[in-house]
């Protein structure tokens, strides 16, 4: 479906009004992408992705979960207020909405006899509900909760100058939310091992790995992929010791040939 319907009064309602810039964004997001019935496959690092924030269910307030029913099995959810909306009350003998109640249809989600029938059933909303909350992990691997528990990892692992190296670490994985590249980190944790944990000092710096790459007049370092030659170019030496995002290879400063 390439064009929809969307309420302008929107913002004029109380409950959209109070969600945060994050949240609106969300709820267009899931508005735009859900399917010509209000179905939308539950792909959260793809929200994350266009959004550019961390998405996560468990985090998302009750004025839109509320607005949001768990299709148990297919990992997808139903938006029946999109419906309402778009259609207003389904009708059998209206071709445009045909291909919507098959839709419905094939979820359970359609009963013509009942007006408030676009919605799962009680039970399969609690049971739904349950096997959310289940299905996210307890503790998330895919980003830290904060910089102390950076902190205190590094404090555990013993890397030396632990808090100041935590905090470069942080940093520059929270700037990329928390992507390598064009790649969502899954185990935080396991960054640490493309990590460099020496002093830097004035003298061995210029020494170091990334001074053998020229850089553009934004700053930018000009680096190759050792195996297929595609030219990039990293932000910083982290994402330059990280090797190139074509083949995840190391970086090279100069072109070679594939």
């Amino acid at each position: 479906m390439a064009k929809r319907f969307i309420d302008t009064k929107i913002w004029d309602k109380a409950w959209f009004r109070k969600l945060t810039p994050k949240n609106k964004l969300i709820w267009i997001y899931l508005l735009t992408r859900c399917d010509h019935a209000g179905i939308w496959d539950a792909d959260w690092e793809a929200a994350e992705f266009y959004i550019g924030e961390w998405v996560d269910y468990s985090e998302l307030p009750k004025m839109i979960t509320d607005k949001m029913d768990y299709i148990e099995g297919d990992d997808q959810y139903f938006i029946p207020s999109f419906v309402d909306f778009q259609y207003g009350q389904l009708r059998e003998n209206s071709k445009p909405h045909l291909s919507v109640i098959k839709r419905l249809s094939s979820k359970g989600l359609y009963n013509p006899l009942n007006k408030s029938s676009l919605t799962l059933k009680d039970k399969d909303k609690e049971k739904a509900k349950d096997k959310v909350i289940d299905k996210k992990p307890k503790n998330n691997e895919s980003r830290p909760k904060d910089l102390k528990e950076v902190i205190d990892f590094f404090t555990l692992k013993k890397i030396p100058n632990s808090k100041t190296n935590a905090e470069k670490f942080y940093n520059h994985y929270e700037s990329a939310n928390w992507f390598r590249g064009k790649t969502k980190i899954k185990k935080w944790r396991m960054c640490l091992s493309s990590w460099d944990f020496k002093e830097e000092s004035k003298n061995n710096f210029k020494s170091s790995f990334e001074s053998g790459f020229s850089k553009t007049p934004t700053g930018l370092y000009k680096a190759y992929c050792s195996k297929c030659g595609n030219r990039e170019m990293p932000n910083d030496k982290w994402q330059l010791k990280e090797g190139s995002n074509c083949c995840r290879v190391d970086y090279v400063p100069q072109i070679v040939n594939a």
